[in-house]
């Protein structure tokens, strides 16, 4: 494989060396072109534009706190003054997230007195939510009970699931007061 590399470029060369015309010309069309992509790379505007800043991503009559800038410092003041805080990590470009925003809005809607909700925007490059955290899917659902959490929803995005899932956190025990009620309990749960 070398050798006719090699002998191609003696080919080249002999060529040329018999016709100083062809070289004077392939010189001259290089520099040519060098000089229009010169040219070309100089002229050339930054094509690239500031990204435009976030907006709601929930409605602003939802009983959602959204805070689409990525306000991490909020969420952490939010979650102090609540006894129950379903916080919605979300990007607002994914498709899952905007699935799921419908179904948070109807649990918020159920549970507000109980819960507090509060949604961020953790994709925008300037939050401090994207610069703290490193989530590779969205969206992420945690729950904060009390001091307590967090405690990761891994569920469906559907609205029962999440009010059942929420439920389930603000009343973590389940009075059984006959057999039949345990046995009923165990064959749902593990």
């Amino acid at each position: 494989m070398l050798r006719r590399v090699r002998q191609s470029l003696r080919q080249v060369l002999l060529l040329m060396a018999r016709r100083p015309d062809l070289l004077c010309g392939a010189i001259v069309l290089s520099v040519l072109l060098l000089l229009a992509v010169k040219f070309t790379c100089s002229r050339a505007k930054n094509v690239v534009a500031a990204a435009r800043p976030p907006v709601r991503f929930f409605p602003a009559e939802a009983p959602v706190v959204d805070l689409y800038l990525g306000q991490l410092d909020q969420v952490e003041r939010l979650r102090s003054m609540a006894e129950v805080s379903l916080i919605f990590f979300y990007a607002p470009w994914c498709a899952h997230s905007m699935a799921a925003r419908q179904e948070v809005q109807q649990v918020a809607k159920k549970l507000a007195k109980q819960v507090q909700f509060v949604a961020v925007n953790c994709w925008w490059s300037q939050g401090k939510c994207r610069r703290q955290n490193r989530f590779y899917h969205y969206p992420i659902i945690h729950l904060f009970y009390r001091r307590f959490g967090p405690i990761e929803y891994r569920g469906p995005f559907v609205a029962s699931y999440i009010e059942s899932f929420t439920l389930k956190v603000i009343t973590p025990l389940t009075y059984l007061p006959t057999r039949a009620h345990l046995e009923e309990f165990l064959s749902y749960h593990e």
